[in-house]
């Protein structure tokens, strides 16, 4: 039988289009079921969840091997969000305020959040998972409610309620794997007799093997299979997007040696499970003009060291990077894990990968990760354990870490500091210079900003505007801290996730949902956007300060700089910016610094301080373009600098070098250096990117985001569509088809190789 994955990709594609185009299905039913439901957000949860494992369409395919889908009412261009949803969506709560204030920092161009708490990000401890199932989840539970008798205070009771709950899911969880066992069974019995083999192969060992994840997996193909499970019906029974298939290289080689070494599996199936593993997100997602705003958030990990510090490089890392190279696969995101002790040959394919112009590989540095999570109170074993969650964000296995879900425009709150902006976003021509104490304010400024209710506004110097600067943007977080917290409150009222808590270490121990703060590790990350704007912004104030021409800056960005060609050169041509010269690198660092440490001491209404992160996703783009013109040079409306890099790049060690500086600040997130190659071929280029990656690493720069792109094939493709179908281009923290993208998103991407 041949398992020739290239040929039965069309057919895969085609099998996934007849199911999931017609997404979601009627769900009125279940959603009745939890309007019929007059317990609580728990007991809703539950009716959700266990309406849906009765009543949810379940399909298996024949190309394609796995057993997981079910329409759980999620659209094919959503990150998940099913039915769990609906608990939420009608859970009663007043979002007014949380509106307003989401509607208050769009107007004043300030950031934006995605709600009070991050609903994506999610991981699962897939070691648990795979060693014991959801069978063994519930088995822990009975055990653990077994010694709790009815005489137990309430806090006992409330934790065997919720054990009792956990327990419920799992066996949801069965009840669907049991389902489409059945399923496959049935169409067995109603296949031609000349169907094709591989249908009639994948069938018969659905109908056949484990009822995964129910049952810990025994082969390959379980283990994959209880992984896909896993995802998908968390995401939509539960609510949210859980969006990282796994560390898979680690997780997977011990199954695949033993079906090999047994004779169970052949090499070439092997690869075509592997395969489909990873082509079913993009087949899934059915890429489209319409549709290329999408980003799966998924990922795949690969690489690192084992739970004992080993290195870790073996047969399936190769497949998965010879799947990339062979596929040119839009996702899931291969986020690779790399140190100091890596392989040399590993970091050559690393390179190989990233040369070939897939754009789909971020490396993520471990000497400074795994060190940064054992900072934040992770235990070595868990922290060793992390992977890529979303797009280069980490995260541990048993944590909850809220993060990339609130992003704040740094240079924003630097001109209002300097109140140079009005809510129009546009240079106001009435702003006060504040070096000139005599001129008169608007009304309705920078001032009357709720936001910087706990702020100051004293320019009288350069050492003064910083200091107002930083105590604004506390006053920024502060002020978000505190509008979340009646929310936070009736977190656990709102949307809990037992299905997710069932696998996430120390909630059934402790009988809390990971919602009421159950899990092992709980922390809360803000992102700041345009580091490398605001560090030459502040460089730039600095020498005007110094030499009496800040009046002459104010007046240049309010009129965003037309007419003053000669000192926007000045500024865009100085030494003195960031990336550009030992001085400016270490006012960076110091910088850097004071950021890491501006939210210390504001909480979470369960007590959980709030950190910062310069990882910026795509939000450089969208928020440069309603920010005004900045004291480095950069026009209104032009993109801030991306991710932890500096606003005017240079040569690549100089780059490298330079970031190095600011990496020592000890953010609870990582920053992402990215970073565009020419698309080169050849040995001596390889090793030359595999050299980079291994100076990055010992610089200790915890993520490279690496493009290789042909310049003129860009052009050509923006100018006439459909010339270069097949260019994918990293935009972000995903990776899209350029051809798709909008001409705006286009032109951006071009602009990084200039």
């Amino acid at each position: 039988m041949k398992f020739d994955f290239q040929s039965l990709k069309p057919k895969i594609q085609a099998e996934f289009d007849e199911v999931v185009a017609g997404y979601p299905g009627d769900t009125s039913e279940i959603r009745a079921r939890m309007r019929a439901c007059k317990g609580d957000a728990l007991d809703k949860k539950l009716a959700v969840i266990e309406a849906a494992a009765e009543l949810c369409p379940v399909h298996v395919f024949g190309y394609f091997p796995f057993a997981m889908e079910i329409d759980a009412g999620y659209r094919r261009d959503a990150a998940y969000m099913g039915v769990g949803a609906y608990v939420r969506q009608e859970c009663g709560v007043d979002f007014t305020p949380l509106n307003e204030l989401r509607r208050e920092l769009a107007e004043h161009q300030l950031g934006q959040f995605n709600d009070y708490y991050d609903s994506c990000h999610r991981m699962v401890d897939y070691d648990l998972l795979l060693s014991r199932g959801y069978k063994g989840v519930f088995e822990d539970c009975e055990r653990r409610n077994s010694v709790v008798s009815d005489n137990e205070n309430e806090t006992e009771r409330k934790k065997k309620r919720y054990r009792e709950a956990v327990m419920r899911v799992c066996l949801a969880v069965k009840h669907i794997g049991e389902r489409i066992r059945r399923l496959a069974q049935d169409r067995l019995q109603n296949l031609a007799p000349d169907c094709d083999e591989v249908i009639r192969h994948n069938l018969e060992r659905i109908a056949v093997s484990a009822n995964t994840p129910w049952e810990p997996p025994r082969t390959m193909f379980d283990a994959l299979n209880s992984m896909l499970c896993c995802i998908l019906w968390t995401s939509v029974l539960d609510g949210m997007s859980m969006n990282t298939l796994g560390w898979v290289d680690r997780l997977i080689y011990p199954f695949y040696r033993r079906d090999i070494e047994s004779g169970r599996l052949s090499e070439d199936e092997a690869v075509y499970l592997l395969r489909c593993f990873l082509y079913k997100t993009d087949a899934h997602s059915a890429f489209s003009p319409e549709r290329m705003g999408f980003d799966s958030g998924v990922t795949v990990m690969i690489g690192g060291c084992y739970p004992d510090g080993r290195p870790l490089y073996n047969h399936v890392t190769d497949m998965i990077i010879d799947a990339y190279l062979d596929n040119n696969f839009i996702n899931p995101k291969l986020n690779a894990r790399a140190s100091d002790d890596s392989d040399p040959a590993y970091i050559h394919r690393l390179a190989e990968l990233i040369l070939s112009g897939n754009n789909n590989i971020i490396v993520e540095n471990d000497d400074h990760i795994i060190p940064m999570f054992v900072r934040m109170g992770v235990d070595i074993t868990d922290a060793r354990r992390y992977i890529g969650g979303g797009c280069q964000e980490v995260v541990t296995p048993n944590h909850m870490h809220h993060r990339a879900f609130v992003y704040l425009n740094l240079p924003k709150v630097l001109l209002d500091t300097l109140e140079l902006t009005d809510n129009k976003n546009e240079p106001s021509s009435a702003a006060r210079n504040p070096a000139d104490d005599k001129s008169g304010r608007t009304a309705n400024t920078a001032r009357d900003i709720g936001v910087y209710k706990y702020g100051r506004f004293d320019c009288g110097s350069f050492d003064r505007l910083y200091e107002s600067f930083l105590l604004n943007l506390r006053s920024y977080i502060r002020t978000l801290a505190e509008s979340f917290h009646p929310f936070e409150r009736l977190h656990s009222a709102i949307s809990p996730e037992p299905l997710l808590s069932a696998l996430v270490g120390d909630c059934v121990k402790r009988g809390l949902d990971v919602t009421e703060g159950g899990a092992r590790y709980n922390h809360n990350t803000l992102s700041l956007v345009g580091f490398g704007t605001l560090c030459d912004s502040l460089l730039a104030l600095r020498r005007a300060y110094r030499d009496g021409r800040v009046g002459e800056l104010l007046a240049a960005m309010r009129s965003n700089f037309d007419g003053c060609d000669k000192l926007r050169a000045e500024l865009l041509r100085t030494s003195d910016r960031f990336g550009h010269s030992t001085d400016a690198d270490e006012f960076a660092r110091e910088l850097a610094d004071r950021l890491a440490n501006v939210s210390h001491g504001i909480y979470t209404s369960a007590g959980v301080e709030w950190h910062t992160s310069l990882f910026a996703y795509y939000l450089f783009k969208n928020l440069g373009e309603v920010t005004g013109a900045t004291p480095d040079g950069r026009r209104a409306h032009e993109p801030l600098s991306r991710g932890m890099n500096m606003a005017s790049l240079g040569e690549l060690t100089r780059m490298a070098l330079s970031l190095a500086n600011i990496c020592g600040a000890e953010f609870d997130d990582v920053g992402v250096f990215d970073l565009t190659l020419p698309l080169s071929h050849g040995d001596e280029y390889v090793d030359a990117v595999a050299k980079y990656i291994t100076a990055c690493i010992k610089l200790n720069i915890p993520v490279l985001q690496p493009s290789a792109v042909d310049r003129e094939k860009l052009i050509e493709e923006r100018s006439h569509k459909g010339t270069h179908p097949e260019i994918v281009v990293r935009v972000c923290g995903y990776s899209a088809v350029f051809g798709l993208l909008s001409e705006s998103m286009q032109d951006e991407i071009i602009g990084r190789v200039e």
